[in-house]
């Protein structure tokens, strides 16, 4: 086993990591995981895959991926005479070329009858527009017909339409009023139970939600990434890989705290009683990140 293999396998172990939970971490497949720790690279693909699995590997284990390549540098065979690392022969590559071609060949059609149908929707669209814009400059034009009715003691149906319209407006006014007051009240509440940072050691990050024995933790993926969540009572609330676009929402209540151990951070986001937490490590520091929010316990 090679050097470069030897630091990645002692890193995943440390991690927790076995060969299958870092295939579906990566999405490499687990036999050149193993080739990699092995240092047999004769089973790759090609030194551009070779490259980049090492650096994915690295990342994922939190190693530093510029060492790990320079250790594969040191350690890789020479290339055959004649041929650079990594380049498919001319054959592979003009056969790839007739495949791109004959598959623009193909769309092309589909693209220019897509243009027609936007092309058409836009036209008619804008018909639609004048005509309703015709219209309303034709009711504009219209002369103002209504009859004002003199009603006793010398007041239009119209003065009393204004009396009437001012008493609605002072009312409308008192419900703002009402819904401002409520509005800063709510405002008060949150600002109450406002989530902030304490510290970091290591990979943990702690912070603390102040005025509230309650959190609802929404995480949200954007990559792909495994998250597990679990309390101060040992109770777990999830642990399974989050996708892209998908969301879980975790409440917990009644406990000292909530953990979350997330593999790749650059992947997820957390949002703790409506406020976006912001990660204190950065992403490209520490991928994989343990997160302990602390309660307020009110019982």
């Amino acid at each position: 086993m090679s050097e470069l293999g030897a630091r990645l396998k002692q890193a995943r172990k440390e991690k927790g990591y076995s060969l299958d939970d870092l295939q579906e971490l990566t999405k490499i497949q687990k036999r050149y995981l193993s080739a990699i720790e092995e240092g047999d690279f004769g089973i790759m693909p090609g030194t551009f895959y070779v490259r980049a699995f090492i650096k994915q590997y690295a990342e994922a284990v939190g190693l530093d991926p510029d060492e790990m390549l320079a250790l594969y540098k040191a350690e890789a065979p020479a290339p055959a005479p004649g041929q650079e690392p990594g380049m498919p022969a001319p054959a592979m590559r003009r056969s790839t070329m007739a495949r791109r071609s004959g598959r623009a060949a193909e769309v092309m059609p589909k693209v220019i009858l897509a243009l027609f149908i936007v092309l058409a929707v836009a036209i008619v669209w804008f018909l639609s527009q004048m005509t309703a814009s015709n219209s309303k400059d034709e009711e504009r034009q219209e002369p103002d017909r209504s009859v004002k009715v003199e009603q006793p003691g010398g007041q239009t149906a119209s003065g009393q339409q204004s009396a009437a319209d001012e008493e609605s407006e002072a009312v409308d006014a008192d419900s703002d009023e009402e819904a401002a007051d409520e509005t800063a009240g709510a405002e008060e509440e949150k600002s109450a139970a406002a989530l902030s940072f304490d510290r970091s050691e290591g990979e943990t990050s702690y912070y603390s939600l102040a005025g509230a024995d309650t959190a609802t933790v929404m995480v949200k993926g954007s990559g792909r990434s495994w998250v597990t969540a679990t309390d101060s009572a040992g109770a777990q609330h999830l642990s399974r890989t989050v996708e892209s676009g998908q969301e879980e929402t975790i409440e917990v209540s009644g406990v000292d705290w909530i953990r979350l151990r997330i593999g790749y951070t650059p992947g997820v986001s957390l949002i703790v009683n409506g406020q976006k937490l912001e990660y204190e490590i950065p992403e490209t520091e520490r991928v994989t990140q343990n997160i302990v929010i602390q309660l307020a316990n009110k019982q």
